[in-house]
């Protein structure tokens, strides 16, 4: 099987790193002593993130799936995020460039962001009623989409997974067994990818090379460092449609026929439309109801 290298989508994962240099949503104080808290970890599917719209630059926003679950439940957010980290790199990594930090965190205090989640926890893990997860997709931006993506992914899971491990224990340490946890994957916006670039080639076997990837190797790996911790895995790349028949169509307003995997990606991401990897305001409303779904379930 011959495809095309990651570098394209890559990049697009990596937007969420460089883009954020030159702007940032505002400081936010710090979450207060009183009243039940929701604590959000993660990437920039956790900071809100969105790109370059609508003659805006590309932020961090207060539309992301955390902010909608904690309107929703009541509960006061605090958002420990860095738009384009690994999980290995939230373990031990340095600091998160306050551009990078999503609203609504703790104050700078330095430190990686599992130091700054334990700071808060220390604090205030009596408050805590909710946590999600959200990490592992960007560990793969070294893997290309090639014959060796299988390979590459089944290397550096296990790697992902062993920071998601030591982080989980850090939390459940903190918050006792009773605290729900949730631990969110990602859509397969690669199912997109025939939408994208209807003339190229190598689209059809970009999704199905990246299917297998997200069923066969990176959820079933989540979905055992969750429960070894007893936190509930959310498949979201189920829940957007990833795993149905791939020779399946449907008609949509905007993209005309597109395979039928791809609806939801098109429809609450901006993949198919910008090449983008994250989810709108609605996709974000969509990732909270499969939560709380989850949650309530």
């Amino acid at each position: 099987m011959h495809l095309v290298p990651l570098g394209r989508v890559a990049a697009a994962l990596a937007l969420a790193t460089t883009a954020l240099t030159a702007c940032s949503t505002a400081p936010v104080p710090p979450a207060s002593d009183t009243g039940p808290q929701y604590l959000a970890i993660g990437d920039s599917y956790a900071s809100g993130f969105r790109p370059a719209l609508d003659g805006e630059p590309a932020q961090n926003t207060t539309s992301g799936f955390a902010w909608k679950i904690a309107r929703d439940r009541g509960l006061e957010l605090v958002n420990v995020s860095c738009a384009g980290i690994t999980a290995v790199d939230f373990l031990e990594g340095e600091a998160c460039d306050e551009a990078r930090r999503g609203a609504d965190a703790p104050p700078v205090t330095g430190g990686s962001g599992a130091e700054e989640m334990t700071r808060h926890l220390d604090r205030y893990g009596d408050e805590i009623e909710l946590v999600t997860v959200v990490l592992g997709l960007n560990d793969l931006r070294r893997c290309s989409l090639d014959s060796a993506l299988r390979a590459c992914a089944q290397e550096t899971v296990p790697a992902t997974t062993e920071a998601i491990d030591e982080l989980l224990t850090l939390i459940r340490d903190r918050v006792g067994e009773d605290v729900p946890i949730l631990g969110l994957t990602y859509p397969d916006f690669w199912t997109g990818e025939p939408v994208l670039q209807p003339e190229a080639e190598s689209a059809p076997a970009i999704a199905d090379a990246t299917v297998d990837l997200f069923r066969r190797i990176l959820n079933p790996a989540l979905r055992a460092v969750y429960a070894k911790h007893g936190a509930t895995f959310v498949d979201v790349t189920r829940e957007f449609g990833a795993y149905g028949p791939s020779a399946r169509t449907v008609e949509t307003p905007e993209f005309g026929t597109l395979p039928a995997r791809a609806e939801d990606v098109c429809r609450w991401t901006y993949f198919c439309a910008l090449g983008d990897p994250h989810p709108t305001s609605a996709g974000h409303t969509e990732i909270a109801r499969i939560v709380q779904e989850a949650l309530d379930g």
